[in-house]
């Protein structure tokens, strides 16, 4: 895992985040110089526990066995545990950086084999790291819907209990920050182009939108004559890779 750009973090992901997960769990590898855990950028320790063997069963701060903490400033922290007996290479008051290795994935703690447990705070909530394995930390990050009506609404901040879009009103493009992202045309009865971070935005002026995928975060929409659809993580063709029903207009869209 190196610092910030997680080696092929998002195909090595064992466990995701959510469901009483607090953070996204990435898998051993046979190569051990893929083994290697970084700081995920810059920042200060402020934990540091080695030591400790796999003890199975085991709650609270025990469960981590070996993990380091990291204070990243602006209310952005992390956490790496499970980590390998003996390999905590960074004590507390240590300044790192994302060139820093502070251990190796191991198995200590309540483990049933070895893995990195890596997990995200912002401001002392826990918050989804996922998008974060390959992306610096922003304080703040948006997106916007458009339509017909009221054209490009106003921006909704990631994690906030607002929504983009007006209920009634289809919406036929987005906006979302730092993430890929791609719509299905409901006229045209296919999926648009990927776009990302807006460098251009997801839709057809005018062509209500009917589908939703959006890598790395977790997502759910509001259909023009229905309710919120369950919230999605995934994005594949599945019927559970993607927000939205075909054939029925999204009126709004909420990111967390």
């Amino acid at each position: 895992m190196t610092g910030r750009i997680v080696n092929e973090a998002m195909k090595r992901i064992t466990q995701s985040y959510g469901n009483g997960h607090t953070g996204v769990d990435i898998g051993w590898r046979s190569n051990e110089a893929e083994n290697k855990v970084f700081a995920h950028s810059k920042g200060v320790v402020t934990a540091s526990v080695d030591g400790k063997d796999e003890m199975r069963g085991s709650r609270g701060m025990a469960s981590y066995g070996n993990y380091v903490d990291i204070d990243h400033g602006n209310g952005f922290k992390t956490r790496y545990a499970h980590l390998r007996k003996n390999t905590v290479a960074v004590k507390v008051g240590d300044k790192v950086n994302e060139s820093t290795q502070i251990g190796v994935i191991g198995e200590s703690g309540n483990v049933t084999g070895r893995h990195l447990h890596f997990e995200v705070t912002q401001n002392n909530t826990r918050i989804n790291p996922t998008p974060f394995l390959d992306k610096p930390f922003v304080s703040t990050l948006n997106y916007q819907a458009h339509d017909s009506v009221y054209k490009w609404n106003p921006n909704v901040s990631f994690g906030n209990s607002d929504y983009a879009g007006n209920f009634g009103i289809a919406i036929d493009a987005i906006y979302v920050d730092q993430y890929r992202a791609r719509v299905h045309d409901m006229k045209k009865n296919e999926w648009l182009p990927w776009v990302e971070n807006r460098n251009d935005y997801a839709g057809n002026l005018g062509n209500p939108i009917d589908g939703i995928q959006i890598e790395g975060v977790e997502y759910r929409v509001h259909l023009k004559k229905g309710g919120w659809l369950p919230w999605v993580n995934t994005v594949n063709n599945t019927p559970n890779g993607y927000a939205g029903i075909f054939g029925m207009e999204i009126d709004a869209l909420q990111i967390r």
